[in-house]
């Protein structure tokens, strides 16, 4: 074979290699993963669950999904739609920091095209989203409220302790416990006081409201790790008479339950929230057209049922 052939020959394998090892490595890299931005909060173990939903559930389903931390903050979560538009993101699932600052944010993910599921909490008018999804807050604090209600008897005095003023949840709850009390003429809620998140605020809160309310019957807290702090409070001082309920359904709260430390809560299922915004969003991205809603269920749990329930976080 001359020099000719002989480079001819060298020049085809090369070419053949080249085209093999192309088709080789776009086999290995197979087709892009849809991207799913997820942006909410992450103070809270309620949270974390969620986010632990939905990332279990993205990595069944053949999904990639980015979730950030807005921190309750509504400016920081613009900023983080920001960013996912930014990456071009094929979908977001939103939990709003507050109702209706997060319009804006919305807004500018419907003139960009990605389409949105909001999860937990309601956001404002004036935006378009695919679907909600998650706990119907509103329902769930209602359940609360009526096993406060109950317990007391349908009379007495009794205390809010709201979370962030204006965020979703915290109009839902107390708007639930103003309405469920119209049943009730003869309960008075004789104080809101806000949490602000910590544990340590309800414990100072409720001694003081001990010492100014010697009558309260009652404890409506947001949240249940709140309402186990000022049970304990009570407890302390005395008053095991006071009856105490959260909401979420937390493993510390169900077992307080079951020792008779707190009253009853509402069910809340944040790990399929996180798992049903991202079966919806794969649903979405497939071709399906969504209801407008779908609602997970939030049962009512007190001593009486609570071996029935172990909590998601």
């Amino acid at each position: 074979m001359n020099l000719t052939k002989l480079a001819r020959l060298c020049a085809a394998i090369a070419t053949a290699l080249a085209v093999a090892g192309l088709f080789t490595g776009c086999k290995e890299r197979g087709p892009k993963k849809p991207q799913i931005g997820f942006l909410m909060t992450l103070d809270h173990p309620y949270w974390q669950n969620m986010r632990i939903g939905a990332q279990d559930e993205a990595e069944k389903l053949g999904v990639e999904v980015t979730i950030l931390n807005a921190k309750e903050d509504p400016v920081l979560q613009i900023e983080q739609i920001k960013e996912m538009m930014a990456k071009r993101v094929d979908l977001v699932c939103l939990v709003p920091m507050k109702k209706e600052p997060l319009v804006r944010g919305v807004q500018m993910l419907n003139r960009a095209g990605i389409p949105l599921i909001i999860v937990n909490r309601e956001i404002g008018e004036g935006c378009e989203y695919l679907s909600y999804t998650g706990t119907d807050t509103y329902a769930g604090a209602a359940v609360s409220a009526k096993i406060l209600a109950g317990a007391i008897g349908g009379k007495g005095e009794i205390v809010e302790f709201h979370q962030h003023l204006g965020s979703g949840p915290e109009l839902a709850r107390s708007a639930a416990l103003r309405d469920v009390l119209k049943e009730y003429p003869q309960i008075t809620c004789v104080a809101r006081i806000p949490h602000q998140g910590e544990r340590d605020i309800v414990k100072t809160q409720m001694q003081t409201l001990l010492q100014k309310y010697p009558n309260l019957a009652g404890v409506y807290a947001h949240g249940d790790n709140f309402a186990i702090a000022a049970a304990q409070v009570c407890q302390k001082a005395g008053r095991d008479d006071i009856k105490a309920v959260g909401m979420g359904g937390s493993r510390e709260m169900i077992e307080a339950i079951k020792q008779g430390l707190v009253t009853g809560t509402s069910y809340q299922q944040p790990e399929e929230e996180g798992r049903s915004a991202i079966r919806l969003a794969v649903r979405h991205l497939n071709g399906e057209k969504l209801e407008r809603s779908y609602p997970i269920d939030c049962p009512p749990i007190t001593r009486e049922n609570a071996d029935g329930f172990n909590g998601q976080f």
